[in-house]
């Protein structure tokens, strides 16, 4: 099981990532999601304090993000009461795996410890709802980190980001016998999933590999999407006409709508504990 988890691990290292429009080491041109024409963005969502999950269980009880039973259907066995025959459901296209794979991986599962995953601490910061505008179909992207040590004081709010552009050594000499909660995620890539809004209003666990070359690309690879830091996503909220911010106080979860300014981030929208504002 080990060595099937350090497989996944590789194939999602390479899982498309984004940047403003530059040229990359391939000679393809880097684009931004909020830069390509066929793709309309519909509402971005920043975790100021993440959504955060443990050996792929979630650590909040009170809050599930829209994508948490596709994302539970792939990843997480514990989170149904009859996981072979409820997760096909919510797997897209439908029924992606049978009903005795699902069952294997779910005994699989329920034997392995947290050391048993190379990257256990997973962070979620951002999510990025878009249209197909060919097709209108409905889309959305998750953006996170996935570490192998638990960074319990992690607000993205308060991270540096121009330590992002900093080289780790210089980094590391200036950054000497101070705590840094950041630390691990300066190197680390992001990690996208990708889901599909199905037509009964849920969002689906996608293929990442086909919605990246199909629709995002729209099977032309001329171009790709590259920056891997989290300090291109907020290039992304600097941009936006506005935004969604979530964050936890006093234990609980809150969302509020607002957008950057010459003077600084300004709210627009009410304080809430319910995503139902685009």
């Amino acid at each position: 099981m080990k060595k099937t988890f350090k497989l996944i691990l590789k194939i999602l290292i390479f899982l498309p990532m984004f940047s403003s429009a530059q040229s990359s080491a391939n000679g393809k041109i880097r684009k931004s999601y909020d830069k390509l024409d066929h793709i309309q963005i519909d509402k971005v969502l920043y975790y100021s304090t993440p959504y955060s999950l443990c050996a792929h269980r979630p650590k909040e009880s009170s809050y599930f993000p829209t994508w948490y039973w596709g994302y539970c259907a792939k990843n997480y066995p514990l989170a149904f009461k009859n996981y072979s025959a409820e997760a096909g459901s919510f797997m897209f296209p439908p029924n992606l795996a049978s009903e005795t794979q699902l069952k294997s991986y779910e005994t699989k599962f329920k034997n392995l410890k947290v050391e048993d995953f190379p990257l256990p601490y997973e962070y979620c910061y951002g999510e990025i709802y878009f249209t197909y505008k060919k097709t209108k179909k409905q889309y959305l992207m998750v953006l996170s980190y996935k570490l192998p040590k638990e960074s319990p004081d992690m607000e993205f709010s308060k991270i540096d980001t121009l330590k992002f552009k900093i080289e780790k050594n210089t980094r590391l000499k200036n950054n000497k016998g101070k705590y840094d909660p950041f630390e691990q995620i300066y190197e680390a890539p992001t990690f996208i999933n990708y889901y599909v809004l199905d037509s009964d209003g849920v969002y689906k666990e996608g293929n990442n590999s086909e919605i990246y070359a199909n629709i995002i690309q729209e099977g032309k690879n001329t171009y790709e999407l590259g920056g891997n830091h989290f300090n291109y996503f907020m290039g992304i909220l600097n941009r936006a006409p506005k935004y969604v911010r979530s964050y936890i106080e006093n234990g609980v979860r809150y969302f509020e709508t607002a957008k950057y300014t010459p003077k600084g981030i300004m709210v627009i929208g009410k304080k809430r504990k319910q995503l139902d504002e685009n």
